[in-house]
């Protein structure tokens, strides 16, 4: 769902608060995804080797994920529309669909056309017409997406991008990887989105600031969590401007535009930052009420949504 290469990444910040380095936590960041990756473990034993096979998780991740990688497995799907694809590669597109169900095609992986669209006409300074929106969003629809076994099929025209959920997946298959190796403590960061599992270096569950969209650098929210992904939407930081018009990084795969008048940030809590990463831009289009009810409605999920009157909605159970 976003416009361009920089926002294969979410870029909302958030800030895990009382980080006092303490010297039974390693920490380690390194610029992936076209952002600050940062893991942060308890100092078990192999902790610098589990950090140096986690970045190369990370690598090895992207390099079969990522659109702007011309060998990966979603560049050649999207080249040649039938791929036996790798087991995670086919994993990260099922959950895709299975958000894309549970928004009613909010978040929708094959916006790639419109997002090409759109960086088109920004290179002339032109908004793109009605009917150059109406001709593309022919070639998308998530529910045009086939599956044969690992085989993933596409119709002619259509191609798709990870970008709204990647990232999310990403973080999760590295806390995987840790937790399998005996790291009980720890928290991922990349770029926004979040997990974090048992406790921070001062015994205590992990405590998340939301950033305030409206004062940069400045927290509106935090809240304490453990064993949950987090993840954050929004278009007030990332947009472009076309005709002096600010044309917001997310669109609404149904209508062809960006998504505006709606939220200014959503936050999702989830089980898992895959879901939460997903959700996150799904309800940003949704907006407020369609967005609350969903996930008032999900076991083990919660959101927090700002508007631009600065006014505050949480779900049900938001943990503050």
């Amino acid at each position: 769902m976003r416009i361009f290469k920089k926002f294969f990444l979410i870029f909302i910040f958030f800030y895990y608060l009382s980080f006092s380095e303490i010297l039974n936590f390693l920490n380690r960041k390194e610029i992936l995804l076209d952002t600050i990756f940062e893991i942060k473990i308890e100092n078990v034993k192999n902790a610098e080797k589990l950090l140096n096979e986690s970045f190369n998780l990370v690598k090895n991740l992207e390099s079969r994920l990522s659109i702007f990688k011309e060998e990966s497995e979603i560049s050649i799907l999207n080249k040649y529309k039938k791929y036996k694809v790798s087991p995670e590669v086919f994993e990260v597109i099922k959950k895709a669909i299975y958000v894309s169900e549970i928004t009613e095609g909010a978040f929708d992986i094959t916006c790639k056309p419109i997002i090409d669209l759109y960086k088109a006409k920004s290179k002339l300074n032109e908004i793109p017409s009605k009917k150059e929106i109406e001709e593309v969003l022919k070639k998308v629809g998530w529910e045009k997406i086939k599956i044969k076994g690992d085989l993933i099929l596409l119709p002619d025209g259509m191609e798709i991008d990870l970008g709204g959920i990647a990232k999310g997946y990403i973080v999760d298959k590295v806390a995987e990887f840790l937790k399998s190796n005996g790291v009980k403590n720890g928290i991922i960061n990349a770029g926004g989105d979040i997990y974090c599992w048992g406790t921070n270096p001062e015994k205590k569950k992990w405590k998340i600031g939301i950033e305030n969209p409206f004062e940069e650098e400045k927290i509106i929210e935090s809240f304490e969590i453990t064993d949950r992904g987090i993840a954050t939407s929004g278009n007030y930081k990332r947009y472009l401007k076309i005709k002096n018009k600010k044309i917001g990084h997310i669109v609404n795969p149904k209508t062809g535009l960006p998504a505006e008048k709606i939220p200014v940030s959503v936050t999702v809590i989830a089980p898992d930052c895959t879901t939460a990463d997903g959700l996150a831009t799904g309800i940003f289009v949704l907006g407020i009420k369609k967005g609350l009810k969903l996930v008032n409605n999900l076991k083990n999920t919660e959101c927090l949504i700002i508007d631009k009157n600065r006014k505050i909605y949480k779900s049900a159970n938001f943990p503050f």
